[in-house]
């Protein structure tokens, strides 16, 4: 495994995951996910030549939880272990949930940034009550008891099919999990190999029990919440946004939204591809960190 953890000046542990050799790109996995969800992306790191840096969030994984109030919380992390690693100017690649942050981090450090993707990704403030296509989380949200203890659930479903894979998949929870999926992603999912890994780093985000779903959380909240950060200041032509038409985890609505808030994004709309558009389209995003 190349799991390692490094201790960030206030005493925290980070936990990072690297596949890869080449121009280094920092990752920031799905919210309720980890480091290891880099592994997905093993065919585009050797193809193009790419470091790729997958970070554990406080509270996932390997990592020491720790409140965070704003966006940009996360980016001290990220710059330490940069530096750690003696690099000083990387691409940025956030997926899902991941690319609040991803963005959050091109906003504020980008002259460290030299192409940033986002995909599948929410824009702010973001109604929980669209992800998934289920209307509940609203309001467990806006309930702390009641969203606590939803995420305890599905932290123990995810732990459990964690197990075995396939067997989940075939029971009546992953078939009404797999009702909620784009066409698109289907395909993926009958993939194996590739959503066991996917739920290999899905179960690594609980590695710390009830500190991951704080975790997951903390981070629905700030996804409610109007962006905290300016957009502003991101310069054109540095960040890409992707989006499957069919996205049904995170509406393409957001990606709109997005495009709308930063001055020459590149938008792309992927007709009939679903919120597992970035891993069907490896070779193309290769090219785009390539390109710098």
């Amino acid at each position: 495994m190349n799991s390692q953890v490094i201790s960030l000046p206030d005493g925290r542990q980070l936990g990072y995951f690297i596949v890869g050799k080449g121009n280094p790109v920092m990752y920031f996995h799905g919210t309720a996910s980890s480091r290891l969800e880099v592994m997905l992306l093993t065919e585009l790191a050797y193809a193009a030549k790419l470091q790729i840096i997958g970070i554990d969030r406080p509270g996932y994984g390997l990592s020491t939880f720790a409140p965070r109030k704003s966006l940009g919380a996360f980016n001290g992390d990220v710059n330490f272990l940069a530096d750690h690693l003696g690099i000083n100017r990387f691409g940025v690649l956030g997926w899902s949930g991941g690319g609040v942050f991803a963005l959050a981090y091109l906003a504020l450090f980008p002259s460290r940034v030299t192409k940033a993707v986002l995909v599948g990704a929410p824009a702010l403030p973001f109604d929980v009550a669209t992800a998934h296509n289920t209307p509940f989380a609203r309001y467990a949200m806006q309930v702390p008891f009641l969203g606590l203890l939803a995420l305890k659930r599905m932290s123990l479903q995810v732990l459990k099919a964690n197990e075995d894979v396939g067997a989940f998949l075939r029971s009546r929870a992953g078939k009404h999990m797999l009702h909620g999926c784009s066409k698109d992603d289907l395909t993926f999912f009958s993939n194996l190999a590739w959503v066991t890994l996917m739920y290999q780093s899905m179960a690594e985000a609980f590695r710390q029990g009830n500190q991951g779903v704080k975790a997951v959380f903390q981070e629905h909240k700030l996804f409610m919440k109007p962006w905290d950060i300016s957009l502003s200041m991101i310069p054109a032509g540095k960040l890409v946004i992707w989006h499957g038409a069919d996205d049904k985890t995170c509406r393409v609505s957001n990606a709109y939204l997005i495009s709308r808030s930063v001055v020459g994004a590149y938008l792309e709309i992927f007709p009939e591809k679903g919120h597992c558009v970035m891993f069907g389209n490896i070779k193309k995003l290769g090219k785009i960190f390539l390109s710098d």
